[in-house]
């Protein structure tokens, strides 16, 4: 395996600065290779990629921001209101609440590709340090961020897995031998249980490796080294440490038992949500997961390649995850980068920082920096790009023109119709599926979108007066057929009918260019 050559560079004139040694850090090889992979994940990032529950999201960082308090109860619908619900990604909402107040879209924008840069040198980073190569980590990480860029969008998530590989570098520095840098981890986790659930992921992280530290054994390529005793203690005791802050929260113990209530009472979103189902093949970004695994598998039957025990278990146990539930996509990216840059490491040699050109890796970075602040979408560009992702003009119209009673909405929609209507306009549903699934809403959403037998039914069980629905839906031809449903607004996205006799010289009110949708 070739490995980093670190040989002092002797200088003319005497012992080097330290202005220069860190100017040298900042402008090596490395650093380009590092910026190189930040402007592949610009690429993918700069148009502003929003998730429907981003809305939502940023709906409750912006109350907690305005009031002072923390949310208890849904106030934003008209199916579960008043029931419990509490804020419990707050720490990331609140972030991104505060983004869009400093900057609109624009600050969102610069928020996501701040997060993103982050987790792309983290992992980058990540890589190097497993496998003591940057060129092998470099190559592993830019060809396997198509399928971390997969779940690139502004959410608390987001945060949560930045957090993880935060996690995971500190526990194989301790392994490395590096020991204090292990008290970092309670404040981590203090962080970590106020922004996302994801938290639990980084206690099965270090359960894998203080039992894979357990026993030491040697069998093929596989391996594991144990721990001596004072490592295991000092292991045991950040980690009670990392439990002990989890109740440091606004709501106390709640946020700890979050994701556990989560993975054991949601069957219908697990089963309709797309991000829960199983990987789809469909798709370009999981067909390159697939040929990785592969290449992955053949490598170690060609190869003797040696593993410890505790990266193969995270491996294989994410791998599960990832192909169950595809929103997962991102943890095989971050658990697969170090396996690859260790096997592609036994032919890449490492960096000579000899032979190192400083002056042009500063020429570099500098232009890419400069290109990145360049190529910024303005505001007007990501409004159009809103636009055409989210009902922005029906929302416009239902301004001026409110229908009487309750309103139906697409899955998709209620995010941003909490975000622009509530809670004055309540809505049907949002991505808070927790909720609305309790409720038996989630339920008899999937009924009604699904165009079942109990469709209409169903409508007028809850009283809908109105429909907010995608204009090619399946319902929104349902509706248009039905006498006791109208039209009365459509656009290239989204389609709006109102309860009443459907007449065919009614007049449907036809948006304009999707320029028009200035306001969120």
């Amino acid at each position: 395996m070739a490995t980093e050559t670190m040989i002092p560079i002797q200088e003319k004139g005497g012992e080097r600065s330290a202005f220069l040694r860190m100017l040298r850090k900042v402008f090596s090889f490395p650093v380009l290779l590092g910026t190189v992979l930040v402007g592949e994940s610009y690429v993918t990032v700069r148009s502003l990629r929003l998730d429907p529950d981003t809305w939502w999201h940023m709906k409750y960082g912006e109350a907690i921001l305005g009031t002072g308090h923390w949310p208890t109860v849904d106030n934003w619908s008209f199916t579960v209101h008043g029931m419990p619900r509490i804020a419990y990604e707050w720490g990331g909402e609140v972030a991104t609440a505060f983004a869009y107040r400093m900057g609109g879209l624009c600050g969102l924008d610069i928020l996501l590709i701040t997060l993103t840069s982050i987790f792309v040198v983290l992992m980058y980073y990540y890589a190097s340090l497993c496998c003591r190569n940057s060129k092998a980590a470099f190559v592993a990480t830019a060809v396997t961020l198509p399928v971390a860029a997969m779940c690139f969008t502004l959410r608390p998530q987001l945060f949560g897995y930045i957090l993880l590989l935060v996690t995971l570098i500190l526990l194989e520095r301790f392994r490395q031998g590096r020991q204090r840098h292990l008290w970092v981890l309670p404040p981590i986790f203090l962080l970590w249980v106020n922004t996302h659930g994801s938290f639990t992921l980084g206690f099965m992280v270090i359960g894998l490796y203080w039992l894979s530290g357990l026993t030491e054994f040697s069998c093929g390529g596989l391996h594991a080294i144990k721990w001596e005793p004072r490592q295991r203690i000092h292991l045991e005791l950040v980690t009670l440490l990392s439990v002990a802050v989890l109740p440091i929260t606004p709501y106390g113990t709640r946020l700890a038992t979050v994701p556990m209530e989560v993975a054991t009472s949601l069957p219908v979103n697990f089963a309709d949500v797309m991000e829960w189902q199983p990987l789809n093949f469909s798709f370009w970004e999981a067909k390159l997961l697939l040929i990785l695994a592969a290449g992955f598998i053949l490598a170690n039957i060609t190869f003797r390649l040696r593993y410890r025990l505790e990266e193969l278990a995270l491996f294989f146990l994410i791998a599960y995850l990832t192909f169950v539930h595809s929103r997962f996509a991102i943890l095989y990216a971050i658990v697969f980068v170090p396996l690859a840059a260790s096997v592609l490491s036994r032919w890449m040699p490492g960096y000579d920082p000899r032979v190192d050109k400083y002056a042009l890796n500063a020429v570099l970075i500098l232009a890419a920096v400069a290109a990145f602040v360049w190529y910024m979408p303005s505001q007007a560009t990501l409004q159009e790009h809103i636009t055409s992702e989210y009902p922005v003009q029906a929302v416009r119209y239902l301004r001026d023109h409110t229908p009487p009673g309750r309103m139906f909405n697409e899955y998709a929609f209620g995010g941003y119709l909490v975000w622009t209507r509530a809670p004055e306009h309540k809505v049907f549903i949002d991505g808070r599926g927790d909720v609305y699934e309790g409720a038996g809403v989630f339920a008899d959403y999937m009924d009604v979108i699904d165009i079942k037998p109990d469709a209409l039914a169903v409508l007028q069980s809850y009283q809908i007066n109105s429909c907010l629905i995608l204009q090619d839906s399946p319902l929104a031809t349902l509706l248009a057929a039905s006498r006791n449903w109208r039209q009365v607004y459509r656009d290239k996205l989204s389609v709006i009918f109102v309860r009443g006799q459907n007449e065919a010289a009614t007049t449907t009110h036809t948006a304009g260019t999707a320029a028009e949708g200035k306001a969120l």
